[in-house]
């Protein structure tokens, strides 16, 4: 899981419309949208072929419910306006593919405006 926090000076709903393009382009499904205010979306489970292999040939039960049992990587976008043409993004993420949409909206907003202010975490 990882989150980060930037200071951006441009508006919010083109703030908004970056982070939708990079979900849409992930082949991310959009599960909560509240426009130019935030996004959920989840991608698929995070789980490793091999062990799902190994176990459908030693104990078939098991692999379905190992599947079943993984959590679907998601990213989650919030958007807090600061005035017309300042917000504030925070977004987090669950899973290997979550963090690397997460890391490729941060690029492309960082690209935007390279005078943001930028505060990471990483849990």
């Amino acid at each position: 899981m990882a989150s980060f926090s930037m200071d951006l000076k441009m508006p919010a709903s083109e703030v908004f419309s970056e982070i939708q393009h990079c979900i849409g382009t992930a082949d991310y499904k959009v599960k909560t949208i509240v426009p130019n205010q935030s996004v959920i979306a989840e991608g698929n489970r995070d789980f490793s072929w091999v062990i799902v292999i190994i176990l459908a040939i030693l104990l078939w039960p098991a692999a379905i419910v190992y599947y079943f049992t993984r959590q679907r990587s998601s990213i989650t976008a919030t958007i807090n306006k600061e005035s017309e043409n300042e917000c504030n993004v925070t977004i987090t993420s669950n899973g290997n593919t979550g963090d690397n949409l997460m890391n490729l909206v941060k690029d492309v907003l960082q690209e935007e405006k390279p005078k943001s202010e930028d505060k990471s975490e990483n849990s």
